[in-house]
């Protein structure tokens, strides 16, 4: 049985690291991207947690970044999701 995830990405504006987010069904990853393009922030994911446009992001240099959402993407995790 394949099980799709998604995975909100961010880049982070000080270093540059890209890291994800694991989250969601695609089909609830939509849904809060339509959110955040309409209110600057989407419903919860299954953590309870929020998906926000900017967060904060700890650099491995110990610095403190901005990071932007640039998108989501979805795995397999039966795959493992590289």
């Amino acid at each position: 049985m394949n099980t799709a995830e998604a995975q909100f990405e961010y880049r982070c504006l000080r270093c540059g690291d890209i890291y994800r987010n694991p989250c969601c069904s695609p089909d609830l990853a939509r849904r809060i991207m339509s959110e955040i393009t309409m209110h600057g922030v989407g419903g919860d994911i299954n953590k309870g947690g929020r998906v926000h446009i900017h967060t904060t992001h700890g650099c491995k240099d110990g610095g403190e970044g901005l990071a932007d959402l640039i998108g989501y993407r979805v795995v397999d995790t039966n795959e493992g999701g590289a």
